[in-house]
């Protein structure tokens, strides 16, 4: 065990990371739909605010005293004494909460269908607002990790990359199980090639600038991770099921589609990026006092 599992579990915080990404990037490509109305763009809609919910309870469920959270951060609002500008997870707290409104009001256009709601929802500003709050969180997210002192292999700016790219390759893995349309999945598929192509390099750049160039704790992490006891993990679950084959198969389906194939591609994708989280979790170790 990681000195960093004794204080945050990787099985809380991890799919906490990875759905606020899915909710975030999911929240781009909803707008994205949208605005060239595509068919079904809708169903988008209801997938992104059980997604940001759920990070909500994954987050909440890590906290000792969860049922203490709401009381500590009123007070602290009220008090003048919260750190909107001075803590990265203060700064999520409150995207996280403004997401959930916005996702909360989308779902609500549909389901109560009120001329008022679809007014708003469908505005040009609801739906900038969406996008920048949606890569605010995905960015956040990578932040909160990336700021955590005392772990050297979390404290590089890849990180947020990191994240940002892996969240994108899920709202389109979300895209291609909701949506199948000739010219969207192909657009998709494109797409989704070029992102698992960039992941794929930061991921190995991430484990090779912690081996050769990293503190002795960073290339503790990145020798568990590339030949230790995360590794079996690392190299069969995250990079050959959840980057490779999705990314192989990206490419076969860029000449013929089957639809079959990019559903299995876009849930293996899916799943490579929840190992991303965890394992990286997983790996981190505190450098230590000399």
């Amino acid at each position: 065990m990681t000195a960093f599992q004794e204080i945050w579990s990787p099985y809380l915080i991890g799919p906490f990371l990875w759905l606020a990404g899915i909710a975030g990037m999911g929240s781009v490509a909803y707008v994205m739909l949208a605005r060239q109305r595509v068919e079904g763009y809708q169903r988008l809609a209801y997938a992104l605010l059980p997604a940001i919910v759920l990070a909500l309870v994954f987050v909440v469920a890590d906290l000792s005293r969860p049922w203490n959270m709401p009381g500590a951060i009123l007070s602290s609002i009220l008090g003048g004494t919260f750190g909107w500008v001075r803590s990265w997870m203060a700064v999520g707290i409150a995207l996280i909460s403004l997401g959930t409104v916005l996702l909360l009001f989308l779902t609500l256009r549909y389901i109560a269908a009120s001329s008022v709601l679809v007014r708003i929802v469908d505005s040009t500003w609801y739906g900038v607002l969406l996008v920048v709050v949606g890569v605010l969180i995905t960015i956040y997210s990578g932040f909160l990790i990336a700021a955590a002192p005392g772990i050297p292999f979390w404290n590089t700016a890849l990180i947020p990359v990191l994240w940002l790219l892996s969240a994108s390759v899920c709202a389109l893995a979300l895209v291609e199980l909701l949506l199948h349309h000739g010219d969207v999945t192909r657009q998709v598929v494109r797409m989704g090639v070029a992102l698992e192509s960039a992941e794929l390099i930061a991921v190995m750049a991430l484990i090779n600038l912690a081996l050769y160039g990293g503190s002795t704790a960073a290339r503790l992490s990145a020798q568990a991770l590339a030949y230790g006891s995360l590794a079996a993990a690392f190299w069969g679950g995250l990079v050959g099921l959840g980057v490779v084959i999705p990314l192989a198969i990206g490419i076969v389906s860029m000449k013929r589609q089957s639809r079959a194939l990019t559903a299995a591609a876009a849930v293996l994708a899916l799943i490579g990026a929840l190992l991303l989280r965890i394992l990286v979790l997983q790996a981190g170790v505190f450098e230590p006092i000399p």
